[in-house]
């Protein structure tokens, strides 16, 4: 009796796959790099240094990261973030299973784009609905609502497809106004969105990818003091969607697709040249968190890890096709899942720790320690260490199938090649 109040703590850490699912945003800042933020080092191509930009937005967020782009460009950027795959490129968003989109679905989640640039036709199939400028254009935008699913409620379909559009800007005495205003646009569509799906749809899990691209086309037009005009407005409208979001309970994260490279204060800004495309100032980007939860932070990763973290933190298993990042590790309690295509009976044990299953498909224990467990099936024996969430394949019961050793399938092809061989030169003989 004494084990029984461990034994219902244990019974509650086993969870099923989607059991705490809530909303969820991806907003992505074209452009933004880390080196420009508060307590980094940036430098202008010349050598000379740059002050960091100290934003109260990005200060709340609950974990801080670096990622390092494998591409500094925006289509690479985005394929890399949606699919957690360090070579992905805009086809490889329509490969099977392969982005994150894919994953949610699957457990009932609606997907949501508004997007001012990153929004290639593989992109925009993916989502259920998307809001987005088919030209890219800061001064004359074309947005345009599509929708690939019959899922979507026709009054989330209203209210994107009427959503206020941000008007045509022309160059006045300001010249960073219109870049400003571009962003804000879609600062306050998304906060607006995320206040929507919590009034009118609280139960609907959704996943939200945005993209505002001022700051890139600001950096690339008017160098560096349109780059830090710009960064700086959209303060403001971050804090407004990160109250939003704390609110109902969303997630939020925040990165960039790439950074950019200035060679000196009035130059235009670059990220994919040959001379630029090197550089820490083009290829970190930051990660913030923003969540109810707890979370840790802190160091260096690949922008292939953005996508299984952000699996991660939904409580969902890593199951994307082409992923090759692994989650970073936010949780103070990771969740260990464990994947059978067969019925099979699991012991999982640590220090102070065990409990068993019966199960077919994924199932999860949240809430662990971090530190090495062992799992048993089978007569096998498997090692984990485990310090961010993750998923553990368990090999088929080798004896429901018996394996066919190699000399085996050898032998058999020799024997029938020999047989063939003697009744060939049978024949002959009987034909002398």
């Amino acid at each position: 009796m004494r084990y029984l109040p461990l034994l219902l703590i244990l019974g509650l850490m086993a969870i099923p796959v989607n059991a705490f699912a809530q909303g969820a945003v991806i907003f992505v800042v074209d452009a933004l790099g880390s080196s420009y933020l508060t307590s980094h080092t940036a430098t202008y191509m010349s050598g000379a240094a740059i002050k960091p930009l100290d934003l109260k937005s990005f200060d709340r967020a609950d974990a801080r990261y670096q990622l390092k782009v494998p591409v500094p460009a925006t289509e690479f950027g985005h394929a890399v973030i949606v699919t957690g795959y360090s070579n992905a490129s805009k086809q490889t968003v329509a490969y099977y299973h392969s982005s994150i989109f894919d994953v949610l679905k699957d457990d009932g989640y609606l997907a949501f784009g508004i997007m001012e640039n990153g929004d290639t036709p593989e992109m925009i199939h993916e989502l259920d609905a998307i809001v987005h400028n088919k030209n890219e254009s800061i001064f004359s935008p074309d947005f345009e609502f599509e929708e690939n699913s019959h899922a979507v409620p026709t009054d989330i379909e209203r209210m994107m497809s009427e959503y206020p559009l941000t008007l045509p800007a022309s160059k006045g005495k300001d010249p960073y106004s219109p870049y400003i205003s571009y962003n804000a646009w879609g600062l306050d569509f998304t906060k607006d969105f995320v206040d929507y799906m919590n009034k009118h749809h609280p139960g609907q899990n959704y996943v939200l990818i945005v993209n505002i691209g001022g700051l890139d086309s600001a950096g690339h037009n008017l160098g560096f003091g349109g780059y830090h005009a710009v960064l700086s407005g959209m303060d403001g409208g971050m804090e407004s969607l990160i109250d939003s979001c704390k609110r109902s309970n969303t997630i939020l994260i925040v990165t960039g697709d790439h950074g950019m490279s200035f060679k000196n204060e009035t130059s235009r800004g670059a990220h994919q040249s040959q001379d630029v495309a090197y550089r820490n100032e083009s290829l970190l980007t930051p990660l913030f968190i923003y969540s109810n939860m707890t979370v840790s932070s802190g160091g260096i990763y690949g922008q292939e890890c953005l996508a299984p973290t952000f699996l991660s933190l939904l409580d969902e298993p890593n199951t994307m096709s082409m992923g090759d990042g692994e989650p970073l590790p936010v949780k103070e309690r990771p969740t260990l899942y464990l994947r059978s295509k067969e019925k099979v009976n699991v012991t999982v044990t640590s220090v102070n720790f065990s409990t068993t299953a019966s199960f077919t498909g994924i199932y999860g224990i949240k809430g662990l320690e971090k530190g090495v467990y062992t799992v048993r099936y089978n007569g096998e024996e498997t090692t984990i260490r485990l310090d961010h969430d993750e998923l553990v394949d368990l090999r088929e019961d080798e004896r429901s199938a018996p394996a066919v050793p190699p000399w085996m399938v050898y032998l058999a092809v020799a024997g029938i090649s020999v047989a063939g061989i003697g009744i060939a030169l049978t024949l002959a003989w009987m034909r002398r």
